[in-house]
C-alpha cells in the first residue's frame, strides 16, 4: 500500500554523518500532514540515525606528512617540519599547512600542537562575531569560552528572562 503522505509530493531524508533531517514538501501540504507525515516515518528515521552513528568517520589522526586538516571548512595538506625552533603551525597557501615540531616528535605532541593552534585562532576569530551578533539579537555575551567536545559543537545557556 502506497503511503498518501509521500504521494503529496513529500521528501524526507537523513543524512550523514550526524543524521540530520530534511523534509521538501509542496506548499500546497498542509503542515499538519507533514508532521504526521514525519511521525509515521520516525522509526525508519531513527533506524538511519543509528546506522550514521555507528559508521566510523575518520581514520585515526597520526599527523604526518600529506594528512589532510581542515581550516574554517576548507581541506589542507599538511606538511610537517621537523628540526629546532618553537612548535607552530602556519596556513602557507590555499593548500598546505606547515607543522614546525622538534625532531622526533611523535603524533600525540603533533596533536597537542595542532590543537593549541586552532584553539588560538578561534579565540581570535570570536570576538568579532560576538560584537556583530549581540546587535543583530538584542543580547549580551557576558563571558564565553573554547572547550574540546567530543560530540556537541556548541552550547547556549539563555537566562530565564530570555536575555542569553
Amino acid at each position: 500500500m502506497a503511503d498518501p503522505a509521500m504521494e503529496t509530493g513529500l521528501h524526507l531524508g537523513v543524512y550523514p554523518p550526524e543524521g540530520r533531517i530534511r523534509v521538501a514538501a509542496p506548499l500546497r501540504v498542509d503542515d499538519e500532514v507533514v508532521r504526521l507525515a514525519v511521525i509515521t516515518k520516525l522509526p525508519w528515521i531513527k533506524r538511519q540515525q543509528t546506522r550514521f552513528r555507528a559508521q566510523e568517520r575518520q581514520s585515526p589522526r597520526e599527523y604526518t606528512y600529506r594528512e589532510t586538516r581542515y581550516y574554517l571548512g576548507k581541506r589542507y595538506l599538511l606538511n610537517v617540519v621537523e628540526g629546532a625552533g618553537p612548535s607552530r603551525v602556519e596556513v602557507c597557501n590555499k593548500i598546505r599547512i606547515d607543522l614546525y615540531v622538534p625532531a622526533g616528535s611523535d603524533a600525540v605532541k603533533r596533536e597537542q600542537v595542532m590543537l593549541k593552534w586552532y584553539r588560538k585562532e578561534l579565540k581570535a576569530l570570536i570576538p568579532p562575531l560576538i560584537n556583530v551578533w549581540q546587535e543583530t539579537l538584542g543580547v549580551t555575551v557576558d563571558d564565553w569560552g573554547v572547550k574540546k567536545m567530543k560530540t556537541r559543537w556548541a552550547v547556549a545557556t539563555l537566562r530565564p528572562d530570555g536575555s542569553g
